[in-house]
């Protein structure tokens, strides 16, 4: 009888323990930080980069930069040598933004090498919300590449050629002229139709040819330029941020003025250069993407009033061995990506084109240069648990609420039944005795 009670308080004490050590190990989640998300992209877009006989002067360009500190950047200019067409801003602190007025200037002559028409630059940056923006914008309604007095020395010398040999000639041709009225009629009829006006009875060949120069006097220069617009874009969403740049079309008229009814002698029209760099903010991967700018020739009637189309790696030559040779180059696009970061960059180039190479270097432009670049890192987080107290791994755990009162319950139930268990030996000590 003994043992079995014995027995009975060993298994109340052993499922008392078992669910003592059943009950839940008290656990808390702690969410650290351990890296914020960066994020870079910039772009930019210039119009016309333009060499005059050595002088360098850049048309429509723009540039954006924005960044996770937060910063925003923009800047924009019509001419760069000229602060009156250029406009820049920048933020660098979280909900602040800042819009310059547009810097345009009109009839704006550059270091006496062209005249621009009209030239504007704008930005405008912004930082709200957690997520910069910047734009900046550049532009020119026209350029006109002066001829810088390229063609005056042969005008003069011509002059002084004919003022010596022309007076002889007026003389004879004018006798003709006075005895056959009907050639000077046909003389008068030859420069109008040539647009030079009327020309003198007594001096008619002298009064042709002096009207013929001033109208070379009076050409429009050696180029005429029309740009688009230039922008540059980064802008940041919850999904991505994303650079952009864009060169509008240009067309590039050679010699305008020069034939008659005022055409140029030929024209280069060029598309559009463009460049985008997105970077993913959810998988932190970059892409670049370009669409470079394709380029055609009309040449002007002189030539024959066809258009050429420029072929990617074949540059195209005009007027080879004379003092107005040109050539040509269909640019390309491209992009990188840096292997160790996955920062990309992606690059967009239109023509270059060398104008009148025969004349003291001739005249280089580089049109529609579009670039872009995007990078950065998501943000990273790390989860730690912790576990108090450590126990053994059992074969059940859980968080029944019913354990830890069952527990109790057994406890008191075991401690009960030893005390009566305790309290009855005597007495039947004394049975026995009796017995």
């Amino acid at each position: 009888m003994r043992t079995v009670q014995r027995l009975g308080a060993i298994a109340l004490s052993a499922m008392v323990t078992t669910a003592v050590l059943a009950l839940p190990a008290s656990a808390q989640q702690t969410t650290v930080e351990t890296r914020p998300e960066s994020f870079i992209a910039t772009a930019a877009a210039r119009g016309l980069d333009l060499n005059v006989f050595g002088t360098k002067v850049t048309i429509g360009q723009a540039s954006a930069l924005i960044n996770s500190t937060p910063l925003a950047r923009a800047s924009g200019a019509g001419v760069v040598l000229a602060p009156g067409t250029v406009s820049s801003s920048e933020v660098s602190a979280p909900n602040q933004s800042a819009a310059p007025p547009k810097a345009c200037l009109l009839n704006l002559p550059v270091a006496a090498l062209l005249a621009v028409e009209l030239a504007c630059g704008e930005s405008k940056v912004d930082t709200s919300n957690g997520a910069p923006s910047a734009i900046g914008k550049g532009s020119v309604a026209g350029v006109d590449v002066a001829a810088l007095n390229a063609l005056d020395p042969v005008v003069q010398l011509l002059q002084t050629l004919l003022n010596q040999l022309l007076p002889v000639v007026d003389q004879t041709v004018g006798s003709v002229v006075t005895t056959l009225p009907g050639i000077g009629g046909l003389v008068g009829s030859l420069a109008g139709t040539l647009g030079l006006g009327t020309t003198s009875s007594i001096n008619p060949v002298t009064s042709l040819v002096s009207s013929l120069l001033d109208g070379v006097r009076r050409a429009t220069g050696l180029v005429d330029i029309t740009l688009g617009e230039s922008t540059a874009q980064a802008v940041t969403t919850a999904a991505a941020v994303t650079a952009t740049a864009n060169a509008a079309g240009a067309q590039i008229d050679l010699l305008p003025g020069l034939t008659i009814g005022g055409t140029p002698l030929l024209s280069i029209i060029v598309g559009q250069a463009k460049s985008v760099s997105t970077f993913d903010r959810g998988t932190a991967k970059s892409t670049p993407t370009f669409d470079a700018a394709v380029a055609r020739v009309h040449l002007g009637a002189l030539l024959g009033g066809v258009d050429l189309p420029i072929q990617l790696g074949a540059p195209l030559t005009l007027l080879a061995g004379t003092p107005l040779e040109t050539t040509i180059s269909l640019g390309a696009g491209r992009t990188v990506t840096d292997p160790n970061t996955g920062a990309v960059a992606s690059y967009a180039d239109g023509v270059s084109i060398q104008l009148l190479k025969g004349l003291n270097g001739g005249i280089g432009l580089e049109l529609a240069h579009a670039e872009t670049g995007a990078g950065g890192q998501t943000r990273l987080v790390s989860q730690q648990q912790v576990i108090t107290p450590v126990v053994p791994t059992l074969a059940k755990t859980g968080n029944d609420p019913w354990l830890p009162l069952a527990g109790a319950g057994l406890l008191v139930m075991a401690l009960g039944i030893r005390r009566r268990v305790l309290a009855a030996q005597p007495a039947r000590i004394d049975e026995r005795v009796s017995e």
